[in-house]
């Protein structure tokens, strides 16, 4: 098995969210392969998503807030 890293960082360079995964390559042909780089993208998409939508809401509701610097880590 694979195993891929993710890290999602904003224009700063302050990281918003870190995913690790594994890639079942099974035998390591060339189908399988490409079967497990297409199971990956539909699972990560929808979560790195989900984290830079979260991300921009917290950020937004710190602004509303105004709590100081809305690119600070919360």
């Amino acid at each position: 098995m694979a195993t891929v890293e993710m890290v999602l960082k904003d224009d700063d360079g302050r990281v918003i969210g870190t995913r690790e995964m594994e890639l079942d390559l099974q035998s390591g042909s060339f189908h399988d392969i490409e079967g497990a780089v297409e199971a990956f993208r539909k699972q990560a998409l929808p979560q790195l998503e989900a984290d830079l939508l979260k991300d921009k809401q917290r950020r937004l509701r710190d602004e509303k807030r105004g709590a100081g610097d809305p690119t600070e880590p919360a």
